[in-house]
């Protein structure tokens, strides 16, 4: 069955988005009857039929849906945007898959780009997770300077920042195990200054290498969500 997103409650009958409602009746020619999955990002799968096959405003009528908990443990990534759209949203594509619960635009010293197209960014999550059949979406935040990064409440979080120059000795992989939910930081390809990192380390954040490989931006960020996914949840 073909995976749909709707954005809102799912009750007894939903109307698509003109945008999934013309990759349902358009690209994938589904047609009355049809049995459907529709997923709202918010934790709730469904199993629908297709009542009106319209290429615009599509519905579907929901037979029987699930909830899933939120799991508690959760996996955010602070990334600097890079130069090439291409390649910020394949991490953002890849990242989903694997198990990203949040990803925060980080508007470093160096970087290449600062401006961000989040709806763009939705687009290419909200994607991946109905390719990977997740029941939640991961969440985007607002772009944040470092500054104000660090001043967050990111109480109950192990506070991680990834540094290629002066390569620290603790392993990412020291945390993989860790009950509890961690963050990331991931710099642009100039990585971060020494002031960026003095300021993190102030505010309890941790240096940690992804190993002895430079990796490029966008890599280290799938690296980093690979080795810190705790597949026990």
């Amino acid at each position: 069955m073909h995976t749909y997103f709707f954005e809102g409650n799912i009750e007894n009958e939903v109307t698509l988005s003109p945008e999934e409602s013309n990759h349902a009746v358009k690209v994938m020619r589904s047609k009355s009857g049809d049995r459907v999955v529709v997923i709202n990002g918010q934790g709730v799968k469904a199993i629908g039929e297709i009542s009106d096959p319209h290429p615009k405003k599509c519905k579907v009528l929901i037979l029987n849906k699930e909830t899933q908990e939120a799991h508690l443990n959760k996996i955010v990534i602070a990334i600097s945007p890079t130069k090439s759209n291409d390649r910020i949203e394949f991490f953002l594509e890849k990242a989903t898959e694997i198990g990203l619960d949040g990803v925060i635009p980080l508007l470093a010293k160096n970087n290449e780009r600062d401006k961000v197209n989040l709806d763009r960014w939705k687009k290419v999550i909200i994607s991946a997770v109905k390719q990977s059949k997740r029941s939640w979406m991961p969440q985007i935040y607002d772009p944040m300077k470092m500054e104000e990064l660090v001043r967050h409440d990111w109480n109950g979080y192990v506070k991680l920042i990834a540094y290629c120059e002066d390569l620290p000795e603790k392993s990412i992989t020291a945390y993989s195990s860790a009950n509890q939910s961690k963050l990331l930081l991931i710099g642009p390809e100039g990585d971060f200054t020494g002031d960026e990192v003095r300021l993190c380390e102030a505010n309890d954040f941790v240096r940690v290498n992804l190993g002895v490989n430079r990796l490029r931006t966008e890599t280290a960020g799938i690296v980093g969500v690979t080795l810190l996914k705790n597949w026990g949840y």
